[in-house]
């Protein structure tokens, strides 16, 4: 025993640096433990929470949009807030090949609860001719003249594509127009029209400007 004790007073720094070198050890190892054991689960109240956060902030860098007409898939589409037309066009699987966008700012940016509705070449076309019958009737004098008069489209003699000039009336009801004053014969007023199926009160109101008897 003396000699034991003799030779750790000898040693007595390299005796020092074992003990040391043991507590770190120690140390390390409950360090360790106490950290995986830490990270072994995940409070599921804490993630519930940190998911809704997520969602609410999601929820407040989008807007809801409503595309219609000639695209794949016209429907519903939720989109960032710094989204353009262009963005939504191309969620919706693009445009058809019957799709004319002359008319629209593809560039614009979309806000909450937009619709925005994407006209065939057919479409645009017509309603260039209508703009043109406007235009026609608004520089035209405040009088109604003889001259100004044959701007309007005459329901007793107008054939099917003058018809179709018309807003919202397409080939079908053009006929039908046709097809009424051959059997019930001429028109005695332009709300007669309104006798005709598919023809109600809004659309006479936009085609009131436009027709003549």
């Amino acid at each position: 025993m003396e000699q034991v004790l003799t030779w750790l007073k000898e040693r007595k720094t390299l005796c020092g640096f074992i003990f040391l070198f043991f507590a770190c050890a120690v140390f390390m190892t409950l360090y360790i433990s106490e950290a995986t054991a830490e990270e072994a689960y995940v409070c599921p109240k804490e993630e519930v929470a940190n998911n809704t956060v997520a969602e609410e902030t999601t929820e407040d860098e989008t807007v809801t949009v409503d595309i219609k007409g000639a695209v794949v898939n016209p429907g519903v589409y939720r989109v960032s807030k710094n989204s353009i037309i262009n963005d939504v066009i191309v969620l919706a699987g693009g445009l058809r090949d019957d799709a004319d966008t002359s008319n629209i700012n593809l560039s614009k940016n979309v806000s909450s609860e937009m619709m925005i509705t994407i006209y065939t070449k057919e479409e645009v076309a017509m309603q260039e001719k209508v703009d043109t019958i406007i235009e026609n009737n608004t520089s035209s004098t405040n009088s109604k003249t003889d001259e100004e008069n044959t701007t309007l489209v005459n329901l007793n003699t107008a054939d099917v594509e003058e018809l179709m000039l018309l807003p919202g009336i397409g080939e079908a009801k053009a006929n039908l127009i046709i097809e009424y004053r051959d059997s019930c014969g001429p028109f005695t007023s332009k709300e007669e029209l309104m006798y005709i199926k598919g023809i109600g009160e809004s659309i006479y109101a936009k085609l009131e400007s436009f027709i003549t008897v």
